[in-house]
């Protein structure tokens, strides 16, 4: 039987857990690149047929023909689109970037970016499943599809998409405990999946606004001040208990080693030296202070 050290042990799971992280995460972004578009067909699909402008503006147009030519001229920059009424009611969305045409008698125009935008939502506080306080912020990355809905369905496309951030982050968060000890999703180690779910909702919430939602990531997690200091300790306390666990197996991995190696070697201890052996070993590596040798008198 081989003796693998501790060291190599630790280095050798590292290895498995990057490969094992790295095609878990190519499988997280082929899923979210599926759920991006097929939210993505789904904001486009009512992009239906532009009726144009109404029959009065039309005839208006014609009535000033000079003037209709020289003065219905308008341009969009690229990542930009122009939603254009006519007497209050829709007529077209002009998507390419360039010079287009729509006659002045009763235009109304209202131009939309369509590149991708950030928001920072602000620190909250949130109650979590079991109960704390906790002091949550975070970045949406989205970007308007369907400039349409956009202009005409919500009122300032940016605040909407902010303020139901806020409410998706609150409603979603409350379900989930900061820390778990049986397992089950939390805070501290699922923020991934915790923020792909706050992306569906969040998607959900907005598609009225014709927006797509890119990412929704959690930037800060901690505790409230009133209970920092105590969960702090808790947290000291788990980190020594785990710390010592792991110092302890490391030493009797290295006591059971030796007693292998001398055995193999031939030479013969009785179980007095055997347990005399152990305990030192455990007590040098276990030990806190350096070790003191000793001489019989």
């Amino acid at each position: 039987m081989s003796y693998q050290s501790p060291t190599s042990k630790l280095l050798e799971d590292h290895d498995m857990f990057e490969e094992d992280q790295a095609h878990i995460g190519e499988q997280r972004m082929q899923l979210q690149s599926q759920n991006m578009d097929a939210a993505k067909k789904m904001l486009k699909a009512d992009n239906h047929r532009d009726p144009g402008p109404t029959d009065f503006a039309q005839l208006l147009s014609l009535l000033c023909f000079p003037f209709t030519i020289f003065g219905s001229w308008y341009c969009v920059k690229p990542s930009e689109e122009a939603v254009v009424l006519s007497f209050g009611k829709y007529a077209e969305t002009a998507r390419e970037p360039g010079i287009h045409f729509s006659t002045m008698w009763g235009r109304q125009m209202f131009k939309c970016s369509t590149k991708k935008a950030s928001v920072e939502l602000p620190k909250t506080t949130v109650i979590d499943s079991n109960g704390n306080p906790l002091i949550i912020s975070a970045v949406v990355v989205y970007q308007f599809i369907n400039t349409r809905r956009a202009v005409l369905d919500v009122d300032m496309a940016h605040n909407f998409v902010k303020s139901q951030g806020e409410a998706a982050l609150k409603q979603t968060l409350s379900r989930f405990p900061y820390e778990s000890n049986d397992g089950s999703p939390c805070l501290k180690t699922e923020a991934y999946e915790i923020g792909t779910h706050l992306c569906k909702v969040l998607q959900d919430k907005v598609s009225t606004a014709g927006a797509l939602v890119h990412s929704f990531q959690l930037k800060e997690i901690s505790y409230a001040p009133e209970i920092a200091s105590g969960m702090l300790k808790r947290q000291q306390a788990i980190a020594i208990i785990e710390a010592r666990q792991t110092i302890v197996q490391g030493a009797v991995e290295i006591a059971t080693h030796a007693l292998e190696k001398l055995n193999d070697n031939g030479i013969e201890m009785d179980e007095e030296e055997r347990s005399r052996l152990v305990t030192n070993l455990l007590t040098v590596v276990c030990g806190e202070n350096d070790a003191m040798p000793t001489l019989p008198m």
